[in-house]
């Protein structure tokens, strides 16, 4: 039998339940993926830009490509196939109650949880950096050096 080795990705979980507190699944992806902010930022771009996809065309005739790309960017946003688990619950462009839609909400949200780990995993490596460091007296490059 082989040995098994196990490794520390990143990955966080995150359950997903609605407004009413009923539970739609759990949701597992690496926030601080080295390229996730450069994914998130295109992901977001194409969102933003649907209104201007859909001014002057029936609605009827551009949502199912616009259904299709949506689901390939939430998937290129977490480099896996998960906007079939998201998009079971409603449609992308399903209008909420306070105008967003439906995928709108999920990169806003996405994005947060995005900031939040990035801020708190860079603040933890400084602290292991100085602690490295220090003993040296800043004879060390450090992030905030004027000296850049």
């Amino acid at each position: 039998m082989a040995e098994k080795i196990t490794f520390n990705t990143g990955a966080k979980s995150y359950e997903i339940v609605d407004q009413d507190g009923n539970d739609l699944g759990v949701f597992r992806f690496v926030p601080t993926d080295a390229g996730i902010l450069t994914r998130y930022k295109e992901t977001a771009a194409f969102f933003a830009s649907v209104g201007d996809k859909m001014k002057g065309e029936d609605l009827e005739d551009i949502l199912p490509e616009l259904e299709k790309e949506a689901g390939e960017k939430i998937d290129f946003l977490f480099g896996a196939p998960v906007s079939e688990n998201f998009f079971k619950i409603t449609h992308p462009f399903t209008i909420l109650e306070d105008g967003q839609t439906f995928a709108e909400q999920i990169i806003t949200v996405i994005g947060g949880i995005i900031e939040k780990e990035l801020a708190e995993r860079e603040k933890k490596q400084q602290e292991r950096i100085d602690k490295y460091t220090a003993k040296y007296g800043g004879l060390f490059w450090k992030q905030d050096s004027p000296n850049l």
